[in-house]
């Protein structure tokens, strides 16, 4: 039926109620809710559905097939989106052979579809997609009635269009079928439980005009759908979808929007509550209001920062009587990864690490906040045939990008010295030295300039003890300071502290010693790598070293371990400077702290007891499954264990711990999370058998 009022059109089928507005945009009369923001219709959808699950970037690198499910097929606009993408994708990179073999499944629920006519008429306001829209159109049934497949660009892209209510219609999909068998995959009754969703829009009028479709059962569906790492994005930001959400696995954050609606959801499935791997399973908390830290170095500077960032308020506790008395402060360090010759678990994380600490330390100082430094790149030497083994390697390889690291020879390497050097090597172009004091203090000053952060210094924290209702109490020769949730960022020499003490970490110490420079050695233009490290001048200075020993926490300087240093130089660079002992300026001894397997902890401490009477059959079988989440002490979290390459890693680590904190999505995946977690070590010894019982 068909008829005209006040120059409005109302078309009424027995799908939907639709009233065309005078500047030809669909209303909804049903659910007294608009389709599309008419002045930013588009790039709202862009916006939020396109940017918000970074799906341009995705299908650029995408080889293989990428499946996006859409609650509310509505008018098309976002199909046409992605339709629009994915052509320019394959136009642009026609000659890519990769890319020719990828495809996106688009699959869609709509419970009160649009006829053809209605959905020509709401498309008719975007001209700009004209092009798109009539290849829908022309496929598109007059009045659908029944599941369909159509297809796009030559079979590349495939539409699904499921028309049902979305939490019955999710339920008919069967995850284990391909996108070769797109038609059958539509089959109901299906009890498949292997993900396919890499991307959802969940779209739809809001949960307050169509709570309907916003029930338990959706979000229920969604979860046994996603892939681990899927993203999601919506309009809504109500309580209740971020609860769903949250409890169904995943990791959710607001993020400003543009039109009508100024704030937009987006998550991450990366907490699958039914993964049966509970021990690798995050506790989630409600964001607090402010947190403590104990530490004064970069972890903790790194994590205020982040926490403060994200809305928190925070007061740090430094034993010394400024910031970046510690493993710290050093005059001069250098920044580069930690590359083995295959991508291994240690690898992929410093890689990650050490490319997320470069851009956040070019924001830092783009910021203002300034502190000596250079990226001028890094040499790493082949001074002996095991390394030439492992430059030769790495070359060969392709696991690596050029942009990372890349082979050189001796002339080569003289070249990006400044300086004739012997070897070849390995060249880290995006590596460099800074000025960690200095870095440290201004991180600081960034934090404070949101009034969000305390510091107390000269405030030695000697014992921690917990209420009943799981907040703390913070011992001091000065005084006792309450907190609601702790976080022990400390290096090695809050190792005796009472609960710290129980995880495996140790103290290395290390010294460096700040050289003189002279007319030889002033040309140096690259931070270089052999069994130590020599940087570049600054301030007239050079930096070498660093000493390693085992369970010292002795920070004297010592003649003798500047010998060392020079020795070792000597030996694997001879002739390179010629200093002597009297060339020394000054030296300075630190404690690192250190976890046994080389990687950085970060997370919520655990129950280690608990841990014990909880997961006893991994024991017999280290491949048990059981649900539920690992037990942890209430309120107390850790980031520590940075070793020598925590310049390289804060950054990375204090997003993950504010991920932990405010329930925002993590960085990394569930896998490389574990292998940072504090417990790590725990469900280690469990599988070993280490615990008398066990």
């Amino acid at each position: 039926m068909v008829y005209q009022q006040q120059k409005t059109l109302i078309i009424v089928t027995e799908q939907n109620n639709i009233t065309f507005q005078s500047d030809g945009s669909p209303y909804s009369s049903q659910f007294d809710d608009i389709y599309f923001d008419t002045n930013q219709g588009a790039k709202q959808s862009e916006r939020v559905f396109i940017d918000g699950n970074n799906i341009r970037a995705r299908l650029a690198k995408c080889r293989e097939n990428f499946v996006i499910a859409e609650t509310g097929f509505g008018t098309g606009l976002n199909f046409l989106l992605i339709l629009e993408i994915f052509q320019q994708i394959k136009q642009s990179q026609q000659d890519v052979k990769s890319i020719k073999n990828s495809t996106v499944r688009f699959i869609s629920l709509e419970k009160y579809p649009l006829s053809c006519t209605q959905l020509a008429k709401s498309l008719k306001i975007f001209p700009q997609l004209e092009q798109y829209s009539q290849q829908l159109i022309s496929q598109y049934p007059e009045h659908p009635d029944k599941d369909i497949t159509l297809s796009f660009l030559n079979g590349a892209l495939t539409l699904d269009l499921i028309f049902n209510d979305a939490t019955k219609g999710l339920a008919t999909l069967s995850p284990q079928r391909n996108h070769a068998n797109a038609e059958s995959s539509l089959s109901h009754g299906s009890s498949q439980s292997a993900a396919i969703i890499d991307a959802w829009f969940l779209d739809g009028f809001s949960p307050a005009k169509n709570p309907e479709m916003w029930q338990v059962g959706l979000f229920q569906q969604i979860a046994r759908l996603s892939k681990e790492q899927a993203t999601l994005a919506t309009f809504t930001v109500s309580g209740k979808v971020k609860r769903q959400l949250i409890s169904s696995g995943f990791r959710v954050e607001k993020r400003p929007a543009i039109g009508k609606k100024s704030e937009m959801l987006c998550a991450v499935f990366q907490q699958n509550p039914n993964s049966a791997k509970g021990y690798q399973q995050r506790p989630v908390i409600n964001k607090p209001q402010q947190v403590s830290i104990i530490g004064g170095g970069i972890a903790s500077a790194c994590a205020a920062y982040a926490l403060t960032k994200a809305g928190v308020k925070v007061t740090v506790y430094c034993q010394d009587f400024s910031v970046a008395q510690g493993a710290s402060s050093n005059s001069i360090a250098a920044l580069y990864p930690l590359i083995h010759q295959q991508a291994d678990d240690i690898s992929l994380f410093y890689q990650h690490a050490f490319e997320q600490a470069v851009s956040y330390y070019k924001n830092i100082s783009a910021q203002g906040f300034n502190f000596d430094h250079d990226w001028c790149g890094l040499l790493e030497i082949s001074y002996k045939p095991a390394l030439e083994l492992r430059q030769q390697h790495i070359a060969a390889s392709t696991v690596w990008p050029q942009t990372l690291v890349h082979s050189v020879d001796q002339a080569q390497a003289s070249e990006l010295a400044g300086i004739a050097l012997n070897h070849g090597g390995l060249f880290f172009p995006k590596a460099g030295w800074i000025a960690p004091a200095q870095l440290v203090k201004q991180i600081f000053m960034a934090a404070q300039s949101s009034n969000r952060l305390r510091i107390e210094t000269g405030c030695k924290i000697n014992k921690i003890s917990q209420h009943k209702d799981g907040t703390w109490l913070l011992h001091s020769d000065r005084e006792n300071y309450p907190a609601n949730v702790l976080i022990y960022c400390g290096g090695a020499q809050g190792i005796p502290l009472n609960l710290i003490e129980q995880l495996p970490l140790t103290s290395v110490r290390g010294q460096v010693s700040n050289m003189a420079s002279n007319e030889k050695i002033a040309k140096l233009a690259t931070v270089i790598c052999h069994k130590g490290y020599l940087t570049p001048e600054n301030k007239n200075l050079h930096c070498i070293g660093a000493t390693f020993q085992k369970n010292n926490f002795d920070i004297d300087s010592k003649a003798e371990e500047d010998q060392f240093n020079l020795d070792m130089l000597a030996k694997c660079l001879p002739g390179l400077t010629q200093w002597q002992a009297s060339d020394v300026v000054s030296s300075k001894a630190r404690l690192r702290c250190m976890t046994p397997d080389h990687l950085p902890m970060v997370g919520a401490m655990p129950d280690i007891e608990a841990h014990k009477q909880q997961y006893p059959h991994l024991s017999k079988d280290k491949r048990w499954r059981y649900n539920q989440s690992a037990p942890v002490i209430k309120n107390l979290y850790m980031m520590t264990g940075l070793g020598a390459r925590g310049f390289c890693t804060a950054p990375l680590l204090a997003d993950i711990l504010t991920a932990d904190i405010c329930g925002t999505p993590y960085p990394l995946s569930n896998e490389q999370l574990f292998n940072l977690a504090p417990n790590r070590f725990v469900i280690r010894d469990i599988i070993r058998r280490k615990f008398d019982g066990a």
